[in-house]
């Protein structure tokens, strides 16, 4: 199990995920990816909830990692217009080719609206785990007692 996440590690970093923090969430994104379509795959051909759950995961993960990556590469923008409207045209860009391909697999391939959007909220699933991990981890934890605000 160790190879085979220093082996995503290594693939992920040749790809550009060079932040380690950003290049943990993406390669979390895989596996469940690669988990929810495995275990979806043989359901698929009976149920259209298999499937349409499947696809909703990979809509959102590549939809993840292409925003992640890009986020690592605005960072280095010098001009603060250039890269305010490069993130604009990306996220209308997304935003619109995710709607597009939600439309067609409801639509004209018949995908369940509802295990659709389940497979969306994998991200969130992710950035949950992630973040819980993340305080677990941490070596000061700070308790809140109602005076902070």
């Amino acid at each position: 199990m160790r190879n085979l996440k220093d082996g995503l590690e290594r693939w992920l970093f040749r790809r550009g995920y060079v932040h380690p923090e950003v290049r943990e969430l993406v390669r979390n994104q895989v596996v469940l990816t690669a988990l929810v379509c495995a275990a979806c795959l043989p359901f698929s051909a009976v149920s259209t909830a298999a499937w349409s759950l499947a696809a909703g995961t990979l809509i959102i993960s590549l939809n993840f990692c292409s925003l992640a990556k890009f986020g690592q590469q605005i960072t280095g923008y010098g001009n603060k217009r250039e890269a305010i409207a490069a993130v604009l045209v990306r996220f209308y860009f997304r935003l619109a080719l995710t709607g597009f391909v939600l439309f067609g697999l409801i639509v004209w391939f018949g995908a369940s609206p509802l295990p659709l959007l389940a497979g969306i909220t994998t991200v969130v699933v992710n950035f949950l785990v992630w973040g819980v991990a993340r305080h677990a981890g941490s070596k000061t934890h700070q308790t809140l007692t109602g005076k902070e605000a």
